[in-house]
C-alpha cells in the first residue's frame, strides 16, 4: 500500500489508450498500437485520474478541508507529480501536490 505524505494526493492516472481519441478509434478499427517510447511520453501527458488516497495535511495551508474525496475523478496540472509504482502489484500511481489538482469531474 502506498500512503501519500503531508500535502500529497495519490491518483490512479487514466490510461492513454482509454482516453485518447486516436487510440480509441484505432482500437475500434481493430488496430493494435505496440508499446513504444513515444507512448510512454504521451502517457505522462494524461492529466486525469481517480483519487485513491489523501495525505494528512492536504489543503490545510489553504484553511479548508479537502475538496476531493477518495474515488473522485479529477484533472490535474499536465506533467505534474511523481510516478510511483506499487512494489506489490506493479500498479502505477501519481503523487501530486494538493495545489496541482485543478477540477473534480462529475457525471452530473
Amino acid at each position: 500500500m502506498i500512503t501519500p505524505l503531508l500535502h500529497r494526493i495519490l491518483v490512479k492516472q487514466d490510461k492513454l489508450e482509454e482516453t485518447n481519441q486516436d487510440y480509441l478509434r484505432a482500437k475500434r478499427a481493430g488496430i493494435i498500437i505496440p508499446e513504444h517510447e513515444d507512448n510512454k511520453r504521451a502517457q505522462a501527458g494524461v492529466d486525469t485520474g481517480t483519487v485513491v488516497a489523501i495525505g494528512a495535511t492536504a489543503y490545510k495551508d489553504f484553511g479548508v478541508s479537502p475538496p476531493v474525496k477518495i474515488g473522485d475523478q479529477i484533472a490535474f496540472a499536465k506533467f505534474s507529480g511523481k510516478v510511483i509504482i506499487d512494489p506489490k502489484d506493479g500498479q502505477e500511481y501519481v503523487a501530486l501536490n494538493d495545489e496541482d489538482l485543478v477540477v473534480v469531474i462529475s457525471g452530473e
